[in-house]
């Protein structure tokens, strides 16, 4: 305690002068309280005073500029109103929005950390209140060499607030540094475990609780800095020791002595045998014998936790329960790969050089089993180069084509997006004769690949995807199995046999994709019949399972048929959050259908596009406000159709004849046939001569004007 004491008492080390630097304020939002950082290089001094309804956070450093510009972008609550700094190398100004206080922290010796949560400000102490009573330093005693001097400090100059500030600040930097140890509470009333007479003045009242700026700090960790969540720690080599799970003996008779040594006198288990026999089981692959022996063990620890999670991954895959090797994927040692294998996905930390040096030190037959699995898995992380070294290596220690491998390399050339390879590999693993899970799975891929590029399902692959949906109906892939058929079916054109399937599923998310999916191939493939009397009839539930894209996608063809209630009541479902204008446009066109021009405006509103500003011309076109449609088409440079309403409209000097358009000539024409005729009453002859001549004139520019109309 002294030794801390003194640490504590240390002197306070004069800040060093800092360049000009820009330090940036991030900020995020928690449950109670709104925090702020502020990163900072090391050993800068700082300190936090509360002030009236806020507080100021002064740095030292020269010329400081808070970039306080992010803030408010992440912050919902009202805790902080206002951050502001004067002028470059003053304070940072923070001003609350409730009755709030601050409280800050050092992290990482880089990071000041500023809580705001509510809470009342205590103005600083008076001159009433007595100064907390500070050790006297003990004088030196003759014949002793023992000398402690008194703490250098000017502490008697420094109000309660700084030295509260200055002792917080001392105690967070040691905890940094590992010095001490902070069992820091949540914020909040609660008992206190100290003595704390032993530094309350005697003549303060017993109902008050002296506290300091920690009692307020809650929490250390948040996602504005790095999270410091106890990882499990590494696994070495020398501590798992895979590579000498067996040895270089064949498998039969090392199995054999375990298994010989197994029982001691009174059927006892030796358990060192039993154990090693779990590993040698595990070692060969054979995941059910090893868990079999590990049974016989009866107590669980960490080495046969190892094992056992081993066997389930070569037997069953991905872990789902508890795993022994979660969060190792970082580590520079072999459980960095069954890390990987048995979390089923690659982490962001992942090790990839331990990962791949680890599966090229297995033995060849578990390089066969696992490295389709860790391709897959590589792949899915978006490390195809990693990934195509496992294969290569699974390659030059393989006996004979394998189907789960030609599985992993059609993975792999879809990432690549190479089509042609990736349907070759895939029909491959189809018809390989070894193929178990893999060629059922190997269709799944390949029905998903015909659909996202819009292909078709041949008559041959159509009977193979219905009878592996009857052999696998009550295995763990029957229903993926059940749903690979039922969109094959819609991609072979047999759409009511694919939605008489849909409807024997039961309703859940991924008979819902499934749904969606047929119904999309319908609305694009299916003749008129077909897919009025499937839509139609469609059951409300069903309906409702459908996503935006694909109620608007059957809305659109439900309007260019005519069914303008069907194709509202889809384009108006309560449940679609987005494609807003695509669903108003879709509105108002069905709205149109059913003779309603004033109802269409309103759902199109404002709509800028040239979609919703043809429409809103057909509406008022459709009440006959000609004028109006002509000079909102021409606003929207459709200058053809803008002269056709103003030709309706009986306006030729609104009409545009700088360009050739179609109407742009039959207002020309017509303005010629309106035009009025030359007459010559005082020479009769030359008159019906004239009149003659404009008649014939006259029916050649009315035989152009039809022939212009019905021109396209």
């Amino acid at each position: 305690m002294t030794r801390f004491a003194i640490v504590v008492s240390a002197l306070i080390a004069t800040a060093s002068g800092a360049s000009a630097q820009n330090l940036t304020v991030r900020s995020g939002e928690h449950e109670g309280y709104t925090r702020l950082v502020v990163q900072v290089p090391p050993d800068t001094g700082w300190v936090l005073k509360q002030t009236k309804n806020g507080a100021r956070l002064n740095v030292e450093l020269k010329d400081v500029v808070f970039q306080t510009g992010s803030v408010f972008q992440r912050l919902t609550e009202n805790r902080l109103a206002a951050i502001s700094q004067p002028e470059p190398g003053a304070a940072l100004e923070l001003e609350f929005g409730c009755d709030c206080v601050a409280s800050a922290f050092l992290f990482k010796q880089t990071m000041i950390v500023m809580d705001i949560a509510p809470g009342t400000f205590l103005s600083p102490p008076t001159s009433d209140i007595p100064l907390p009573v500070l050790p006297k330093a003990p004088k030196k005693t003759r014949g002793s060499d023992l000398t402690i001097d008194a703490p250098a400090l000017p502490l008697l100059n420094l109000n309660a607030n700084g030295f509260e500030d200055q002792l917080s600040t001392r105690l967070l930097q040691g905890a940094d540094r590992g010095i001490v140890d902070l069992n820091i509470a949540p914020a909040g009333s609660r008992a206190s475990t100290s003595n704390q007479t032993l530094f309350m003045p005697s003549n303060v009242e017993l109902n008050v609780q002296v506290t300091t700026i920690l009692d307020d700090l809650n929490g250390l960790l948040g996602p504005d800095i790095p999270p410091l969540e106890r990882r499990p720690p590494c696994i070495s080599n020398a501590e798992f020791a895979f590579e000498k799970w067996s040895d270089h003996r064949p498998f039969t008779e090392q199995a054999a002595q375990l298994r010989s040594g197994l029982f001691q006198e009174f059927d006892i288990i030796d358990k060192t045998h039993a154990l090693q026999l779990a590993k040698l089981y595990a070692y060969s692959g054979f995941g059910a014998e090893a868990q079999t022996a590990l049974g016989l063990l009866g107590d669980q620890s960490a080495e046969s936790e190892r094992i056992a999670a081993i066997a389930r991954v070569l037997d069953h895959g991905p872990l789902t329960g508890k795993n022994p090797f979660s969060e190792l994927q970082r580590c520079d040692s072999n459980a960095a790969l069954w890390a990987v294998l048995s979390e089923g996905r690659l982490r962001a930390d992942a090790n990839l050089t331990a990962i791949e040096q680890a599966f090229a030190r297995l033995p060849d037959h578990l390089r066969r089993h696992v490295g389709p699995a860790l391709s897959e898995i590589l792949v899915d992380g978006d490390e195809l180069e990693a990934a195509r070294r496992i294969l290569r290596s699974v390659d030059r220690v393989r006996t004979q084509a394998r189907a789960s491998v030609t599985q992993a390399k059609a993975k792999v050339s879809s990432a690549e997006g190479d089509t042609p390879r990736t349907e070759t590999l895939l029909t491959e693993v189809i018809g390989s004769l070894d193929a178990t899970l893999e060629a059922p799975l190997a269709l799944v891929r390949l029905v998903d690949k015909r659909w996202t590029e819009r292909g078709s399902m041949s008559p041959q692959e159509l009977q193979l995807s219905e009878s592996y949906t009857v052999e696998f109906r009550r295995a763990e892939i029957g229903p993926t199995m059940q749903q690979t058929h039922a969109v094959a079916l819609s991609l072979g054109q047999e759409f009511d046999a694919a939605l008489d399937l849909v409807a024997e599923m039961p309703n859940d998310p991924a008979n819902a994709k499934m749904l969606n999916r047929v119904v999309l191939i319908l609305t694009e493939r299916a003749d008129d019949a077909t897919f009025l009397r499937r839509i139609l009839s469609m059951p409300s539930a069903q309906s409702m399972e459908l996503t935006t894209d694909t109620a608007i996608a059957a809305a659109g063809r439900l309007a260019n048929l005519g069914f303008s209630r069907q194709a509202h009541a889809l384009a108006k479902r309560p449940q679609d959050r987005v494609r807003r204008g695509e669903r108003a446009r879709l509105r108002a066109r069905a709205a149109l259908l059913a003779q309603r021009p004033h109802q269409a405006m309103l759902e199109l509103g404002d709509d800028p596009t040239d979609a919703g500003v043809a429409l809103r011309a057909e509406a008022l076109t459709a009440v006959q406000d000609y004028a109006a449609a002509g000079a909102l088409m021409r606003g929207s440079d459709y200058v053809n159709e803008a002269n056709r309403l103003f030709w309706l409209a009986d306006l030729p000097d609104e009409v545009d004849l700088q360009y050739g358009t179609k109407f742009s000539k039959v207002v020309q024409m017509t303005q010629d046939l309106t035009a009025p005729q030359l007459r010559v009453p005082d020479k009769p002859l030359a008159d019906a001569e004239n009149l003659l001549r404009d008649s014939a004139a006259t029916r050649e520019k009315i035989a152009e004007l039809f022939e212009a109309l019905q021109k396209d």
